[in-house]
Formats: structure tokens, sequence, C-alpha cells
């Protein structure tokens, strides 16, 4: 009598009997190898899917690149280039900086020494540029400038860095948590989509990403993998791109990086050690290749450094940044609002910042899913501890943090700090670190509960609701301070009602994750991120190349082919900078990385106003009268006046862009030029 009653039951769930079908289909697919690491399938299917995705838009030339921003002044009417979102002016370091010197660089055919500047400037060092150098190797997001058209190549430097920050972390990831292969996708793409990362989108934010990742990685296919090959190739990844990370010279991104891969890895290594039956000495030979990788970088690194000895030098002996070091307990409730503002930031794309920065990238916050899951972490914890054996990758993964956010508002501890690195830093910069680890934690999650299922059934996989609660606290109670002192101060912010769906998805999601539903609370996560941080760059195609594209920047270029060993300088914004450099132009203007001692010895022969110029700057120039006049408005900004008549125009200088009309006796027009709302005259300098 009971087989009918098994038929008329499974007749009457048909959906149940396809779940369960599709449920064992899927733990075949998703089946680990017998080290515990991925399968193949698993491992390389998001990474290939992504790669595709990349390859497409590197050949349509899209890339998230804001140089439309010059459209505003040239253009008229809608930008046929851009496709989706809006160029952000605040972006400058992107738009204005690198990109007007990349084409700089395509100009001048990638020498190592870039002329624009009197006395050159190296472009090994400066602002991550394309070069005929050994060392673009190892910098594989500008080689697509080498042999590629420049819309194609500023697609390959804008999408190469942030798909090895996904892949890393992916990859990362589903070795954590072998199982959850879209848990882990959507964990990456939700990091890679947080405000952090995407108002700070550079290669020098990026690569750190991809490289703490790739290192963690590499510690554990050393002590999982079954075979040697797949160890050192995780190494020799770890470091290539270490090398890459380097080469920035940009070590604020790296310290967070840096310490949230040390930290994890001790983690890793002593719960690795602390296994019964796994013998210390073989551990450590299974990290030989990653040892080996790493002397590899090193020795590159020295190499590199050595043959451009002066140039770093001189980048390290600037005023600003020189070598910089930021106190603990630095940051302010301000901060700490701005630290915990990520949900209420979808008004940033709008530029609506309302009182929690100076500016988009500066308040720029992670999603701070890491504390909000603090309960469940400190309740592996003490589970781990009540069966004597300590989770030390999740012991890990809470001390980092606790040390994080104690540098940055407890005072009074800069000597330790200091050993740390921490304070190579800055408040704005070290908060990446807790985007690494929000992925980080949800992963190490994930495995445990995942491991504790399997040992001893479903009601032990789920942690406790009185846990879940406090994880809903931290997220609720966050929202509201921030939300009660944004209100305070009448904040536009909270003008847009996308913060009210974000707090709602966050607190949904950290729920899904403490009780094991983690492949929705990442879903959810990844929602939130979309909203806060996926449109803040556009997708554009092509570059605005204002050398070729606008009517004054081909007027300039007719001049410099007519006279190639003429020098300029542009008078007013940021328009003849950018310009006089994407012409190919000899110019007194633009962004210096250091002062080019034969550009400032003509300047200010005396050394005099060296405090003002010695240092990473912008360099623009001002009507005045006399021998120049330095002037430093903010710590990144150099102003300079002109005249025509004074010694260092009549020996140095033979044309002026300006975006002004510019009296002086010493200058005739050459060109007046009105195009869009933007109108420019060309001078030449009369010798007198």
């Amino acid at each position: 009598m009971s087989a009918p009653t098994t038929d008329r039951a499974r007749t009457r769930n048909p959906l149940l009997t396809a779940w369960v079908r599709l449920e064992a289909g899927w733990q075949r697919v998703v089946e680990p190898r017998a080290s515990g690491l991925p399968n193949l399938v698993v491992l390389l299917g998001f990474p290939v899917v992504a790669a595709l995705i990349v390859v497409v838009l590197v050949a349509l030339g899209i890339s998230g690149s804001s140089t439309g921003v010059y459209w505003q002044s040239f253009g008229t009417g809608t930008d046929p280039n851009l496709l989706a979102g809006h160029p952000q002016g605040i972006r400058s370091d992107e738009w204005l900086v690198q990109s007007s010197w990349i084409v700089s660089q395509v100009r001048e055919g990638f020498p190592v020494v870039n002329q624009s500047f009197p006395g050159g400037m190296d472009a090994t060092i400066q602002n991550d540029l394309p070069s005929w150098d050994w060392s673009s190797v190892f910098r594989p997001h500008v080689v697509g400038f080498l042999f590629l058209p420049l819309d194609q190549g500023m697609a390959v430097r804008w999408w190469i860095p942030v798909l090895g920050a996904l892949v890393a972390a992916y990859v990362f990831a589903v070795t954590v948590m072998p199982r959850r292969p879209a848990t882990a996708a959507f964990l990456a793409v939700a990091l890679c989509l947080s405000p952090m990362i995407q108002w700070w989108f550079l290669p020098t934010t990026i690569w750190p990403v991809a490289w703490a990742f790739a290192g963690l990685t590499a510690v554990l296919w050393a002590f999982r993998s079954t075979r040697r090959w797949p160890s050192i190739v995780a190494a020799v990844i770890t470091g290539y791109l270490t090398v890459t990370m380097v080469m920035s010279i940009y070590v604020p991104y790296m310290v967070p990086a840096g310490v949230v891969l040390v930290a994890l890895a001790i983690g890793f290594l002593v719960e690795r050690l602390r296994t019964p039956g796994v013998p210390w000495r073989g551990t450590l030979l299974r990290l030989v290749p990653l040892a080996s990788a790493a002397v590899g970088a090193v020795v590159v690194i020295g190499v590199w450094a050595l043959t451009r000895i002066d140039t770093i030098k001189a980048v390290l002996g600037t005023v600003y940044p020189g070598q910089r070091l930021e106190a603990t307990g630095a940051s302010n409730y301000n901060a700490l609002m701005s630290l915990f503002s990520g949900p209420f930031q979808r008004s940033f794309q709008s530029g609506h910042i309302g009182g929690l920065a100076v500016n988009q990238s500066e308040g720029a916050a992670p999603i701070m899913v890491v504390v909000f899951v603090l309960p469940v972490l400190l309740w592996l914890l003490v589970t781990s501890l009540r069966r004597r054996r300590m989770d030390w990758p999740v012991l890990a993964t809470v001390v980092v943090l606790l040390i994080l956010l104690a540098f940055v508002f407890v005072p009074h501890w800069d000597a330790v700090a200091h050993l740390l690195l921490l304070d190579r830093s800055t408040d704005a910069r070290l908060r990446l670190a807790f985007d690494l680890l929000g992925l980080a934690s949800v992963a190490l999650i994930a495995a445990r509960l995942d491991r504790r299922r399997a040992e001893a059934g479903t009601g032990a996989a789920r942690t406790p609701w009185l846990v879940a609660g406090y994880s809903v606290v931290l997220v609720a109670g966050s929202i509201a301070v921030v939300y009660t002192h944004l209100h305070a101060g009448q904040s536009i912010v909270l003008a847009s009602h996308a913060w009210r769906y974000a707090a709602v998805l966050l607190v949904v999601a950290v729920v899904c994750i403490a009780r094991r539903w983690i492949a929705v609370g990442a879903l959810l996560v990844l929602a939130v991120s979309v909203a806060v941080g996926g449109q803040v760059n556009p997708l554009y195609r092509g570059v605005y190349d204002l050398g070729t594209e606008t009517t004054a920047g081909r007027a300039v270029s007719a001049i410099v082919r007519d006279d190639p060993d003429a020098h300029w300088v542009g008078i007013g914004g940021y328009v003849p900078t950018a310009m006089l450099l994407e012409s190919g132009a000899h110019s007194y203007n633009g962004v210096q990385t250091y002062p080019p001692e034969e550009m400032w010895d003509e300047i200010d022969p005396s050394g005099k106003s060296s405090d003002v110029w010695n240092r990473l700057a912008n360099v623009n120039w001002l009507d005045g009268d006399g021998a120049p006049q330095l002037f430093l408005p903010v710590r990144d900004q150099i102003q300079v006046s002109f005249d025509g008549c004074s010694r260092f125009a009549q020996e140095n200088v033979q044309y002026v862009l300006s975006d002004q009309p510019v009296t002086d006796d010493c200058i005739s027009p050459v060109r007046k030029i009105t195009e869009g709302a933007e109108t420019l005259w060309i001078y030449e300098v009369d010798k007198r």
C-alpha cells in the first residue's frame, strides 16, 4: 500500500521533483576536485564570459572614460558618442590628467621621455603612460595603445584592470566556496561596482584589488592543490601583478590591499599549520613557488627603480606628496558618517554630495558588508572555540577589520601604525580595504556554513536568528544614524529615494547571508552596488581628442607641424592646457608628477619659489605683468603669471593659447576660434 502513496505524492509535486533533480544536476556540475579546489568549469566559466564581453567592448572602442566632458565646451546638441550615463567632471584625474598625457604620448610616438615639458618628463614613471620601454610588458593596460588605434587602446586601458580584479576576486571566492560559482560572480561584480572603486576608477586603484585576491588565491592553491603546476601558475600571476601594481608608484591604494592580503594569508597559513597531521615543513615547502615569485618581482622592481633612480628621487623629494604620513585617529564624526554613507550615494551621480565630503571621489564609500556581518563572524569564532579548533581566517578578518577602524578613528598609536605601514595611506584611500574584506567575509561565512551543513545537517548550517538580528541592527542602525545626520543638515542627498531601497535590500541581504541563503544575499548586495555605483562612469565610444576633433586643436597642430620647436603657454582654464598636450605642442602647461628641472630653471631661475613648484601639481598660467609670479591656490594647483614682454617670455615662449582675450604689448593675435560654447585665441609672442 505504500508504493501507490509515494507515486501519488510525486505526481502531486512535479515542481518539487523537478527542483530536486535540478539541484542534483547542479551539484554534479559544481562538484569540486578531490583536493577541494573548484573544477575547471567552475573555475573558468565566469572569467571566460567576462573576457568575451571585454573583447567586444574593446573592438567597439567603448570605455567608461569621461573625455566627453569636452563636448560640453565644443559640441552642440547630444554627444553622439555618449552611449549611457554622463561624463563626470570631478574625475579630472582620468579625463584631464591621464588621458591628455596619453594622447600626448600617441602624438610623440610613445617615447620613454615625453618632451611636452621643456626638459622632458619620464613617461615610465608619470601617470601610467604607454611607452616603448621594457617595463610596458608589466603594464598590460597600456600595451593596447602601442598596437591598436587610440579608441581601442583606451578601451583596453579601461577594461583590462577591472577584468583582472573581477577574475581575481571571483577565483578567490570559488576557491573558498567551490560549490558557489554564482555567488562568487555576484560578489565579484558587486565589488567592482562599489562607489569606492567606481569614483576612483584608474589602474592605480584597481590593480591592487587584483593583486590582493591573486595573492590569497596563490596561498590557498599552494596548500590545497595536489599538483604542482596550479600553485606555480598562481604564484607567477601574483608576482607579475606585484610588479604591475608597484610600477604605478601610488602607495595609498597598495596599503589597504596589502594589509588585507597579509592578514588573511597569515590566517590561512596558521589554519594549515594547526591542522592535525599536516607537517609544518611540508607546508612551508608548498610556499616556495610563491616565495620565488616574490623574489622575482623584487628583482624586476629593483632593476626598474635603479634604471630611473633620479626620477624616483625627484618624485620622493617633492614637497607634495613627498613622503607624507597620516596620523592615527585623524577622522572625525563627519568622516564616520561618510564611511557608512554607501547606501545614500546614488545622489553622488548627479553631483549632490550634501556635506558628506568635498567631492564625490573623496566621499566615495564602500558597502560596509564586513561590518554588517560582524555578528556572524563572531558567532563562527565562538562556535570554533567551543569545538577547540580556532577558525584562524575568520579571526584574521575580524582582527584586521578592527585594526583598520582603529587607525581611522582612534588616535595616539602612530608608532605601531607606522610599523604596519598604515600611515602611508589616507582615510579616503584606506576605505578600499573594507570592500575587499566584504567579499572575503561573505565567502568565509558561506564556506563555514556549508561545512557545518555537510557535517551536521541543515539545521546546524544556519546562524541563529538572534545573531542575524544583531546584523540587522548594525545595518539599520548605521543607516538611521547617517539619515539623522543628513536630515539635520537638510542634505540634498536625501532627495534621492534610492537610499530607501538600498537600505531594505541590505537588511534582507545580511539576513540571507546569516541564514545561509548566500546566493540571494550576494545578489541583493550586487543590486545595491548597481544602484549606488553602477552609473558613476559613462559608456563612451572612443576618445574625445582635442587635437583632431576641434577646430582650435587642428589649428594648434598645424602650427606645431610648421614650427615644431616652438614653446607655448596656455592661459586660462583646463581647456588650453589639455589642448596643448593633445596637439603635440611643447608647452609649460600640464600636470607634473615631479618638477622638470629645465622648465623651472627657465621660469624661476633663482629657485626662490621652489616650495611652490616642487610638487605634483597642475601647472596653469594667468595673464599678468612682469616676471612670472607663482601662486598656490590649493596644494596640487600651480598658477603662474604671464607677460609677453618679460624676459622669460622673450627668451623661451613663441605662442600663447588662451580661453580669454589677452591685452599684452608684446603679443600679436594669430587667430580667434569659436566652436560650441568655447572661444580660444592664439597669439604669437613678438620678440623685442
